[in-house]
């Protein structure tokens, strides 16, 4: 029986706590300064009774605490593949890595198998931080790895599939055909991503061009349009210089099922709309932000008054704009507001017009 106070456990405990405190919150910041999204960084110390059972479980691997490398152990769980190297190029900045004792299990993995992939990095303080020397002899393991690589290791936890020897052949293969779906899945979204960001570049490309004739409205193209396009940026600006309001950047996502209701399908169709609609917009705009003290208004505003200015000068009927308003929101007593308040703005405005 390893005696617990023999390994120096508790003479280690604040010097590793210390060590894992300093270590969490450089990586957060570092990674938070990067602009990488993640979904965690997560940290731990281990339990003596972890000490120990690793001890016991491999006595000729190590012979005290100092020689295991994971007594602190740190996580960064990330949502793409493309990010593990990235944040592992950050670590390498922040810390003194032990490259002969790091893994990276992405590499080791057979080519015909599936299964747990990670980069685990042993770490250590760099000296010229000016960190007590105490501190910096005491090693640390940073694991990085996808969000489904993660789900894929905690299923592995759970099941106890520790090994595979004395496990069913049938339940080894369906294991492994199950590990092969997340690393298929993985690869997928990264695809995925890499594709939007294509797709996303294209339309930008096209929208300096100028040309947008056969550009459908979708998420990413109205979005690129409010901020890439001259005459809607120009025209959205005069908004909000009626009340000196800043813009703020807000998704217009919520405008494509609006937008596809009165028939604007291609970005071509919302400047047709806006030189057709612009003097009655502005004017509805006027009404509601001159004298105001309204210091913010979302990016996708002059989507809001083009369309309130398409309904009122439009020839809606009252079923018409209670559909119209249905794909905004699903409360009938607003819908309803919303109805009333355009026939009143109609025979208010398309009056004085005519």
């Amino acid at each position: 029986m390893i005696n617990i106070n023999l390994i120096g456990y508790y003479d280690h405990l604040e010097n590793y706590k210390k060590v894992e405190d300093i270590a969490w919150h450089k990586l957060r910041d570092a990674i938070d300064a990067s602009g990488i999204r993640i979904m965690q960084v997560t940290s731990r110390v281990k339990s003596a009774e972890s000490v120990m059972g690793k001890l016991r479980r491999k006595p000729d691997h190590y012979s005290t605490i100092l020689d295991m490398t994971d007594v602190v152990g740190m996580r960064v769980i990330c949502y793409f593949a493309d990010k593990i190297d990235a944040i592992g190029d950050i670590i390498k900045e922040l810390f003194v890595v032990d490259e002969e004792n790091s893994i990276d299990r992405r590499n080791v993995i057979a080519a015909n198998t599936f299964g747990y992939m990670s980069l685990h990095n042993i770490c250590s303080l760099r000296k010229s931080d000016e960190y007590d020397d105490e501190l910096t002899n005491y090693r640390f393991e940073v694991q990085i790895r996808t969000v489904l690589q993660h789900t894929w290791a905690e299923i592995e936890h759970d099941l106890g599939y520790k090994t595979e020897f004395g496990v069913p052949r049938h339940i080894r293969r369906e294991f492994s055909r199950m590990a092969s779906l997340l690393e298929v899945a993985d690869e997928g979204f990264m695809r995925i991503k890499n594709d939007l960001k294509d797709y996303t570049d294209s339309v930008i490309s096209t929208l300096e061009s100028g040309d947008v004739e056969n550009i459908t409205i979708d998420a990413i193209s109205i979005g690129e349009f409010i901020k890439y396009n001259a005459a809607f940026n120009e025209f959205t600006k005069s908004i909000a210089a009626i009340s000196g309001a800043e813009l703020i950047t807000v998704s217009a996502e919520q405008y494509i099922n609006q937008l596809e209701f009165i028939n604007i399908h291609t970005l071509k169709d919302i400047l047709v709309l806006l030189e057709k609609q612009r003097d009655h917009a502005m004017l509805l705009a006027k009404n509601v932000l001159e004298n105001s003290e309204i210091d913010e208004l979302a990016s996708t505003v002059g989507l809001y008054f083009l369309c309130r200015a398409h309904l009122i000068w439009g020839d809606y009927n009252e079923i018409e704009l209670t559909k119209y308003f249905d794909t905004e929101t699903q409360d009938p007593r607003k819908i309803a507001r919303n109805v009333t308040r355009i026939l009143s703005q109609r025979e208010r405005y398309v009056g004085k017009d005519k």
